[in-house]
């Protein structure tokens, strides 16, 4: 009788899911679950929206108790995704190696991800070469770069994974922007930012000895950016002809299509382009369209154009609903005034400020980890 009750409430569960209502679907579920059913359904399909919301350890939890009520490939390939979300690696290889046995073979992509993270690089290479998915060529064309990392690297901050997939350079920035970043919260870029990220570039133009015909970079968001590395470059700003070498400078650009149409215009005069941007907020996986070389990958933005609303918060009493009561939301700030913002940002780089994480990330690309496909050196070497 009790699995009845219970086969009732998973089924109310089923409705919401399919209507797209999770919170009152995971309502349905746990009670479901709370009958301690002897059906596996109901811990499976909690399960996955848990691991949709990030909720590993619950999720894993769920799907060990409908593993142990029924055995099935598809509950196993989502523990082994579970596992590897929460880095248990060699946990994760097991359930995909038992899924690949019972005959899912397209489980070995994700087999194979399981064995670079534990970087069994050969036996990654066999199970890969196996598989006909674009995804498992992605990872047999970045196994050259796996073998590189000492174990005692990580593989998974942000600048090895864009190192690893995709064609960027992370130089990071002040403060936080060391050599392990980790882009998961919202950051203000100020001119101490811009600075120091700036700084770094311009010690990495000097160890590749790269030389351009001229910096470009337009508009109230990018100008300033533009105009303050042709000034410490002292080179033209924006006067670029027909195969110039060009350093494009960006500030913050929210998605690779926007990477794509700035640079566009350059490309189409048949310019050799270094793309450069203070910052890049990914909106998917990597991708070969990201700038040439970032500062801050993850949710920020510059001071004078288009802050966020959750960093425009000001102290307000009379401010009493909402969800932030007692503030309220500040305008979006885009400064019309470029010379004052490039004063602002060349008053940063005139400050005698010393950079600690500096040479430790050009130690990470030009020593470390060489094969940087940002680094097309022949075009831009020279003067």
């Amino acid at each position: 009788m009790s699995d009845l009750f219970a086969r009732k409430h998973f089924e109310r569960g089923r409705q919401f899911e399919l209507q797209d209502r999770l919170d009152e679907a995971v309502k349905s579920y746990e009670v479901c679950c709370s009958m301690q059913p002897a059906f596996h359904e109901p811990y499976y399909a909690l399960a996955r929206i848990e691991a949709g919301r990030n909720k590993f350890e619950t999720a894993l939890d769920l799907l060990n108790r409908a593993l142990a009520i029924e055995e099935s490939a598809p509950i196993r390939e989502w523990r082994a995704y579970v596992n590897g979300r929460l880095r248990r690696y060699d946990d994760a290889l097991a359930d995909y190696d038992a899924v690949i046995e019972a005959g899912e073979v397209q489980a070995r992509v994700n087999q194979g991800r399981m064995l670079l993270a534990l970087r069994r690089y050969d036996k990654a290479e066999a199970v890969l070469a196996l598989c006909e998915e674009p995804a498992a060529k992605v990872l047999l064309d970045s196994l050259p770069r796996y073998r590189e990392f000492e174990t005692t690297e990580r593989l998974d901050d942000v600048r090895a994974v864009r190192y690893l997939f995709a064609t960027s350079l992370v130089l990071g920035t002040w403060g936080d922007g060391g050599v392990t970043l980790r882009g998961s919260r919202y950051l203000l870029l100020s001119e101490r930012h811009v600075a120091a990220t700036i700084r770094r570039l311009l010690a990495l133009i000097d160890a590749r000895g790269w030389a351009f015909d001229a910096v470009v970079g337009e508009g109230p968001r990018h100008g300033p950016v533009a105009a303050a590395i042709s000034t410490a470059l002292g080179l033209p700003l924006g006067n670029a002809g027909t195969g110039s070498r060009v350093l494009l400078a960006s500030a913050v650009l929210q998605t690779v299509e926007e990477a794509r149409a700035v640079r566009a215009p350059w490309i189409a005069r048949n310019c050799k382009v270094m793309h450069f941007a203070l910052g890049l907020v990914p909106p998917r996986d990597p991708s070969a369209d990201e700038p040439a070389i970032i500062g801050w990958v993850g949710r920020c933005a510059v001071p004078w154009y288009r802050v966020e609303p959750y960093a425009r918060q000001v102290a307000d009493d009379t401010v009493k609903d909402g969800p932030t009561p007692g503030f309220r939301t500040g305008p979006p700030t885009v400064d019309p005034n470029t010379v004052e913002v490039c004063a602002r940002i060349q008053a940063a780089l005139d400050e005698d400020r010393a950079d600690p994480h500096r040479d430790a990330v050009l130690d990470y690309y030009l020593r470390r980890h060489p094969q940087v496909r940002a680094f097309d050196d022949e075009q831009f070497r020279g003067s």
